[in-house]
Parts: C-alpha cells; structure tokens; sequence
C-alpha cells in the first residue's frame, strides 16, 4: 500500500453507507457534482475532496480491484465498502489538507510562487534575461501584476527582503526539503517533483501529499501572517465550474435567484446546484435568501446518514435549502 492507497481508503471510511466507484472518484478527482459536494460536506469529507485532480479512471479502478484482492474492500453491485474497519491514519497524517477549500488553486499559487522566487533570485543576480520557469501566461501575467502593484512606492530591493522574509517564517514552520529544491534563480534550475522525492527516499504520493499538506498549512494563515505571499492566491473563484462561474457573475450583479434559470437557458435544479456549489467556495456568499442562521444551527445539533432523515426531522425545509444549510454548517457563509 501507498500514500494514495490511504488517501483512497479514508474517503471510502468516511461514508457511512457503500458508494458506486464512480462517486467515489468524483469525489477524489473534484468533479463537483451536486451529489457529491452535497455528500461531501454531508459527512464533512471536503478535506479530502478532489485532493488528486489528475488521478486516472483506469488507475483508480486498478487500485480499487487490487485493494479488494488484497481484502480490504469489496467491490459489490451496492458498491465499495470496507471489508472491515481498518485504520486510516490518512487524515492525521496531513492533517492541514483541505481540497475542497483550495482545489483548483494550489497548483497556480505554486507555480506563480515558483516564478516569483526566479524573479527575485535573478534580480540579486542582476540576471535580466532568461527563460521563465513557468510557461503559463497566466501565471506569467499574474505575477508581473502582483509585483507591479508592490512597487508602487516601495524599491524592489525593500519588496524582496519583505517576500524572502515570509517565504522562509513559512519554511520554518514545514519540511523545507519539500520546496526549496524546486526553486529556480540564478543559474539554478529547479527540480522536478520526482526528483524531489527521489532524493528524499520516499514515493511520488508520499511527497506529494506531503507537498500538498505543507502548502495547505500556509493557505490557512495567509490573510493574517502572510500578506506578500497572500497576494500571490488565485481567487475562489478559481475553484468553481465554469458553469456554476457564470452564475454565480449573475448574483454578483443581483439578478434574482428566480430569473436566473430562465437567463441561463437551465433547469432550476441545475442553477440550485450552482448556489450550493457556490456556498461552498465562495467566503462571504449570502444564504440568506434560503436559510437561516437558527436553522443551520438547529441542524448542526446531530449527525444525520441521508438527507431523508434531515428532511423527516425539519418537514417545512425543501431538499434545496437542506443542501444550503449543510453547506453553510461548515463554510461560514451569511446568512442575513
């Protein structure tokens, strides 16, 4: 077993009834459907959602037949479920990863955190001329934005010192051998993450949820600890569909819930999910239109193993505003 097998094995842990493979893999991978950010946040699995984007169909389906030859899960027509409860040390391990709350962000903030280093170490080195490590545009444009709006009253040199400051109060604080390696400056190119691992004598998965755990634990402080590196995060945005984006642009400019189905040319079940899915990314969104704060509350009092039995126990709620209030239980959204 490896690091992904674990990880695997604590998503299948986290749901108390048997999942269909292809449920489960959403759930790794973050395909945001609206079963599974509703089940996520449900049984308060998001720390573990779509912590591996890349993961393939055919390597998931390989493990998940190994895993059961090996006896440790069983693969029926009800689904995957555990062939008995088995330690799954996964979340105590790493335990800063939240995918959900940064999926689709933590791979732009490396790189445009790879490129910044490259501009300042270049800059020390009075090297005006090389090849970007990242060849992004993106990333490329965002961090010539960045730097430009902190230069604005302030010499490169004062700007440098303040970034090289929080980059290593950071590397202090995590396993430094997982980072430092892969910076560029200078003449240096920086490794790869196999080689990374390579040199550190452990697996791929290993280092990379390891990677992953260490960026996590910077993302959660940096509004207060980190204001240079802060500016270098991707919007939440970033981590919507580009569907559930659109909508969420329409409530921006507060057209109504009610005529936003009709705008969109979409079901209303399907703009339903694009709220949730925003509530859920978004800080700040307002639920209010649909829950309370004395609703989410009373319905934070207890477990509940299906949505059927929250609906029994609050009968006025539609399916809807269950989903919302699930939702806000866990993301602090507003709800006035």
């Amino acid at each position: 077993m490896d690091e992904l097998d674990h990880y695997l094995l604590a998503i299948i842990a986290s749901f108390p009834l048997k999942r269909k493979p292809a449920f489960l893999f959403a759930v790794a991978t973050g395909k945001r459907t609206g079963q599974a950010v509703q089940d996520s946040h449900l049984f308060e699995v998001t720390p573990l959602f779509g912590c591996v984007p890349t993961l393939r169909q055919v390597s998931f389906d390989a493990r998940l037949e190994r895993m059961q030859e090996d006896g440790l899960l069983e693969i029926t027509e009800d689904g995957v479920g555990l062939v008995t409860e088995i330690e799954t040390p996964f979340r105590m391990r790493f335990p800063y990863i939240d995918g959900f709350l940064y999926q689709n962000r933590t791979g732009p903030f490396f790189e445009r955190l790879l490129l910044a280093i490259q501009v300042f170490s270049n800059f020390k080195h009075e090297q005006k001329h090389y090849l970007p490590i990242v060849r992004d545009e993106a990333a490329q444009w965002a961090v010539k934005r960045w730097l430009a709006d902190h230069l604005v009253g302030d010499t490169k040199e004062a700007v440098r010192g303040r970034f090289y400051a929080e980059l290593e109060q950071w590397l202090e604080q995590v396993d430094g051998a997982l980072y430092v390696p892969r910076f560029s400056g200078g003449d240096y190119i920086g490794k790869t993450a196999l080689q990374v691992a390579s040199e550190l004598g452990v697996t791929p998965w290993q280092y990379y949820f390891a990677w992953l755990n260490g960026l996590h634990c910077l993302f959660g402080r940096l509004v207060l600890d980190f204001p240079l590196l802060n500016g270098l995060m991707p919007d939440a945005a970033q981590g919507l569909t580009s569907s559930a984006r659109k909508t969420w642009q329409l409530a921006e400019q507060g057209v109504l819930f009610e005529n936003m189905a009709g705008i969109r040319h979409l079901k209303e079940s399907t703009i339903q999910d694009h709220i949730v899915e925003i509530a859920a990314t978004i800080p700040g969104f307002n639920v209010g239109s649909w829950v309370d704060s004395a609703m989410i509350t009373a319905m934070s009092q207890q477990p509940w193993r299906s949505l059927k039995d929250i609906k029994q126990a609050f009968p006025a709620l539609d399916y809807f505003q269950i989903r919302v209030a699930l939702i806000a239980r866990r993301s602090g959204v507003i709800c006035s």
